[in-house]
């Protein structure tokens, strides 16, 4: 009997703000999206109530990414972030890891639905990647253009290591990835 080959299963959840202007849209989302896709990653988007997220401008620009210009032109990412699962339909078990976009907040926060859900997937032990939104600032000049890897436990500093390396090599391998 052969072994089916591992396929990683990650949700990538878009948080919105309906009371502020949203601070997600399709240059945060098409990278990571096509990212995991080209990886062999199986990706489900979600979004709190489910449905097509509130994104910022989805006008071209004159910058347009890559990704972004990939994304409008494929039908079924198109038709995946129009009908996105809701937050309450994500059942931990069936992911490898969640990737976060535009989280403000706090983690710790008993009553917020996302605070629930990274905190369910960290106690599960499983990675998360959270990409803030406006509120949720690193420091007060926010990370510009860097990334933030944490972790507590005994396997963090391995994980984040593994993460880290894999990052530097593929930017200097392919120093044009900030266009993606």
């Amino acid at each position: 009997m052969t072994e089916m080959p591992f396929i990683p299963r990650f949700v990538i959840l878009i948080v919105e703000d309906e009371e502020e202007r949203p601070d997600v849209g399709l240059p945060w989302i098409a990278p990571a999206y096509y990212a995991f896709r080209d990886m062999g990653v199986e990706v489900a988007i979600a979004t709190l109530l489910g449905g097509p997220p509130i994104l910022t401008t989805l006008r071209a620009t004159a910058d347009e990414s890559f990704a972004v210009e990939r994304f409008k032109a494929d039908r079924n990412a198109r038709d995946e972030l129009a009908d996105t699962l809701s937050l309450d339909q994500i059942v931990v078990e069936d992911f490898d890891a969640a990737f976060c976009l535009g989280f403000s907040g706090q983690i710790w926060e008993v009553d917020g639905a996302v605070s629930a859900f990274v905190r369910a997937f960290l106690s599960a032990g499983k990675p998360v990647a959270l990409v803030p939104g406006k509120y949720a600032m690193v420091t007060p000049e926010g990370a510009g253009a860097g990334l933030l890897i944490l972790g507590d436990s005994e396997a963090s500093p391995l994980h984040a290591a593994r993460a880290l390396v894999h990052l530097v090599c593929e930017m200097h391998a392919a120093p044009d990835i900030q266009r993606l």
